[in-house]
Order: structure tokens, then C-alpha cells, then sequence
């Protein structure tokens, strides 16, 4: 069996960036204007909407985040035409920029895997990146679009078990424009969700044959029973609605535990053995509870922990930015656990192993 391994990341931005203080400032303003429109940040103040969503903003250890428009822009968004226009302008530009970073050779590469979960468009983005990369017209293609968070997880397995029965390289490119969700409403989930996805791609760079990168051993993924409304997006008349559950704090650590365990087992190794975790940010109350039930040691999600603070939660482009930070590091030869989330709930995972 050939082997497989990740051999370069890169990640890419929009260039307009929101402190979280702002953010939070701008919700409030947003959410009491939809109930009185004359009103503004004052009439938020007053009633306590402003104090709300500061508190949640805190609690998200985010600075900043990126956005494909100005915040004054997504705030006036409409109709889920107008939403899906601005995501099929800017999603292939982003993807290109991440993927333009790991300087491909346009001729080694077989196959191209993309992620999205937050626009849609027939043919997919996938086409016009061949084009601009300057791949070959025989490039297999494959679109994943409803894995959500767990997106870039899930393209990274596959295109694995693609290179093993097609030796050479491929490319896997991600790009989420979290932003085009937005919605004045203030339930929950969907002010935490205004407070912690940002916007972003990223792209991995697969090749059969050793070296030094990370090679992928092996992927599980696990499902949680009766968890469908936990997770995920509703289509509605003016775009795609975050639905967040409290719920999946609690749903994820034991989940998560017990699919690296069994992962692991596979290959004779216990929890003990993995010297990184390399964990999605879906968020710090999911990070610091996933810490909490593994007993990871203080520092062993540094990776997930300064994505997040740096660039919020960007879906299914986030996992990049985390391996992009790890590999950046200096470690020896280990063990590590890739990890994503996404709706079913489900748990993904990647055992790979880092050679210097």
C-alpha cells in the first residue's frame, strides 16, 4: 500500500479584519435596531442586549476574525440570491490564494478535493481552480459539501485513499465564507455562531512516498446517535441559519474519546502514545471540556487554542490553519490525532505520524 503524507499547508484570508470588542458592539447595535428600528447602540445599552453579547464575546477567547465584506456590508445582507452572488464572487479567489501558496506542480497532480459548506454553486468552484492552477483537464475532481465543520477532515482521508491506488500528488483546498450567515436574531446559537466563525481557506498539499511531513496512517469517523438537531444549517428565505445546540459540549468529549481509543487500537497504541493533538477550534468551551475528559496536559491544544484566537472558527478551512501551526514547529518523530467536527454530530479523525 502506498504510503501517503501531507507534505505542505497553506492558509488564506480576506483582508477585512473585526476585533471581537467590535464585533460584539456592532451585534448589539444590529439586534436592537431590528426590534426598534430608529434605535441604536444606546437602546442596546439600556436594555442589557449590549451586555449580553460583550459576556459572550469574552467568553469566545477570539481577538479577531476575518470577513470577505466590511461588517457595515454583511449587515444589510439580504436575500440567499444576494448571499450566494457574493460567495460564488469571492470563494474561488480565496481558495486560489490558499492553494497558489503551496506552489503545486500542476503536473504531478492527479486529483483535486475541494470543501464548502456555506455556498453553493453548479458546477462547484472546484472547475474554475483547475483552470487558474493550470491543472490537467484529466484532474479527478470531488466536492464535498455537507460535512460542514468536519469538511477539510473528511477531504483529507479521502484523497488519501485515492493516492494509495493512484500514486502522486493531489490537492486539498477549503474555503468558508462563515460570514454570508449572519442573521440579526438572538437566540443562542445564532449570536454565538455571529461570535466565533470567521472566514477563510486553506489547502493541503498530498504525496505518495516518504519524507519529511506528516504521513497518514489512518481515519474513523464516528457518528453520534440522535444528535441531527444539534449541529448544522437550515436554508431559509435569506441564507443559511447556524444552527448551534449547546448540547454539542457535552455530546462531543466521551464521543471523542472513545473514537480515538478505538482509532488507536487498531494499530496498538493508547492515548499515552499520541505527542500531538492536532483538534478543530470549533470553540473554547469544546476545546477546554475535550482537554478535560483526554487529560491533556496544560499546552497540548496551543495549536487549536492560537487559530481560534487569531482567526475564529472558519469551518471547514480551520483544521488547515491548526496543521499549519504545528508543522511550522520544530517537533520530533511522533505520533499525532488530527480531529474535526461536524453535523450528524459526527467525529472525524486522521492518525498520522510526523517524520523530520
Amino acid at each position: 500500500m502506498e504510503h501517503v503524507r501531507i507534505s505542505r499547508v497553506a492558509v488564506a484570508h480576506p483582508r477585512h479584519r473585526i476585533s471581537q470588542d467590535d464585533a460584539a458592539g456592532r451585534i448589539a447595535e444590529v439586534l436592537a435596531r431590528s426590534r426598534f428600528p430608529m434605535a441604536g447602540r444606546r437602546l442596546a445599552r439600556l436594555t442589557g442586549v449590549e451586555r449580553r453579547v460583550k459576556a459572550l464575546a469574552r467568553g469566545s477567547h477570539i481577538a479577531c476574525r476575518a470577513l470577505v465584506l466590511p461588517p457595515a456590508d454583511l449587515e444589510r445582507l439580504g436575500s440567499i440570491q444576494e448571499r450566494n452572488d457574493i460567495y460564488q464572487q469571492h470563494a474561488v479567489r480565496l481558495a486560489s490564494h490558499a492553494a497558489t501558496g503551496l506552489e503545486p506542480d500542476p503536473a504531478k497532480l492527479r486529483a483535486l478535493v475541494t470543501s464548502s459548506c456555506t455556498g453553493y454553486s453548479v458546477p462547484g468552484w472546484g472547475g474554475s481552480l483547475v483552470e487558474q492552477l493550470g491543472l490537467r483537464c484529466d484532474t479527478m475532481l470531488l466536492p464535498i459539501t455537507e460535512a460542514g465543520c468536519a469538511g477539510g477532515l473528511v477531504a483529507l482521508a479521502r484523497t488519501t485513499d485515492f493516492l494509495r491506488s493512484h500514486p502522486g500528488g493531489a490537492l486539498v483546498v477549503a474555503c468558508e465564507l462563515c460570514s454570508l450567515a449572519f442573521q440579526p436574531d438572538a437566540t443562542e446559537g445564532n449570536l454565538t455562531a455571529s461570535l466565533i466563525f470567521g472566514d477563510g481557506a486553506g489547502a493541503a498539499l498530498l504525496e505518495t512516498g516518504t519524507g519529511p511531513a506528516l504521513e497518514v496512517i489512518d481515519s474513523a469517523s464516528m457518528l453520534i446517535p440522535r444528535s441531527r438537531e444539534v449541529l448544522g444549517f437550515a436554508l431559509t428565505d435569506t441564507g443559511f441559519y447556524p444552527i448551534l445546540d449547546r448540547r454539542l459540549v457535552d455530546l462531543l468529549p466521551a464521543a471523542t474519546g472513545h473514537a480515538a481509543a478505538a482509532l488507536l487500537a487498531r494499530h496498538g497504541l493508547t492515548l499515552e502514545d499520541v505527542g500531538a493533538w492536532l483538534v478543530h477550534p470549533g470553540g473554547a468551551r469544546i476545546l477546554e471540556r475535550l482537554a478535560a475528559h483526554l487529560r491533556l496536559g496544560e499546552g497540548a491544544l496551543r495549536w487549536s487554542w492560537d487559530s481560534l484566537r487569531e482567526a475564529g472558527n472558519t469551518s471547514s478551512a480551520a483544521i488547515f490553519d491548526v496543521l499549519r501551526r504545528y508543522l511550522a514547529e520544530p517537533r520530533p518523530q511522533e505520533w499525532a490525532l488530527v480531529i474535526g467536527f461536524g453535523p450528524g454530530v459526527s467525529v472525524e479523525l486522521l492518525l498520522v505520524r510526523r517524520s523530520c
